[in-house]
């Protein structure tokens, strides 16, 4: 009955042991993701977007230059005016302000409360790869203003 026993716990340990020196899950590295761009206000009255880009890796980016069309409910796409970006440190977060013109979007949009868009922006660098970066989301009117959105 003990050598059955001890059997049993040596073949118990051998499993774990095996298992524990087994190959590891690769994983992806969340360490250099695509860089991130989000909306963080939409003013109507002036014409104006502000942007927040998120260099999520661990490459700095210098010399950028962003350029976007903003596409909202089922009106045309609107181009942004390109942008000159600040130099990105790792893992950096920058807020850009950018105008565009568009007297159709200004008249129709006062009646939404909520309005889902698609960001397709194109981000380039000297000294990284150029990215696509498609953001979907929805932002709000801003209480107690007629044209303002976040």
């Amino acid at each position: 009955m003990n050598q059955l026993i001890y059997k049993a716990f040596i073949s118990t340990f051998l499993l774990l042991l095996l298992t524990a020196c087994g190959t590891p899950n690769t994983r992806k590295d969340l360490q250099n993701l695509p860089s991130l761009i989000e909306i963080v206000a939409l003013d109507l009255n002036q014409q104006t977007i502000k942007l927040r880009i998120s260099h999520r890796n661990q490459s700095p980016r210098l010399d950028n230059q962003l350029s976007c069309q903003l596409a909202v409910k089922d009106f045309a796409p609107i181009t942004l005016q390109a942008l000159k970006i600040p130099d990105l440190t790792t893992f950096a977060t920058e807020t850009v302000q950018s105008t565009f013109k568009s007297t159709q979007l200004n008249a129709s949009l006062k009646q939404y409360k909520a309005l889902p868009y698609v960001l397709d922006c194109f981000l380039f660098s000297s000294t990284f790869m150029k990215e696509h970066i498609i953001s979907k989301a929805t932002i709000y009117r801003i209480p107690g203003e007629q044209n303002s959105y976040r």
